[in-house]
């Protein structure tokens, strides 16, 4: 699996290439994903903000077609949003796992297109 399908992304964007590069822009230099930040809304038990913080990244990570960091994201708010079970701090560790390959992949696509 692609870490991002930019050709897919593109297509989203009827081919416009200066759309998809602030797209990019924006998940590279915009919110960062912060693991510690999701931790402490679980500490606190504020599952819904945990869920609202992790749809954000995934909605980001699904415009640009990278789907293994939104399904990751999808497993991890579901489980916030009490729709499935599943370990919290596997799923994190997942989730942050795929940002991070997913915001690597972003940059240098970006810079692809400089």
């Amino acid at each position: 699996m692609q870490v991002l399908d930019i050709t897919q992304a593109l297509e989203l964007v009827d081919g416009e290439i200066d759309l998809l590069c602030s797209l990019l822009e924006s998940f590279v230099h915009t919110k960062h994903f912060d693991r510690s930040h999701l931790e402490n809304l679980v500490a606190q038990n504020k599952y819904n903000e945990a869920a609202s913080y992790v749809h954000y990244f995934k909605g980001a990570a699904r415009q640009l077609f990278a789907q293994e960091c939104a399904q990751a994201g999808q497993a991890l708010e579901d489980v916030f949003r009490k729709k499935t079970e599943g370990d919290i701090s596997s799923l994190t560790d997942a989730f942050s796992l795929a940002y991070e390959k997913a915001l690597k992949a972003a940059g240098q696509a970006l810079a692809s297109f400089s």
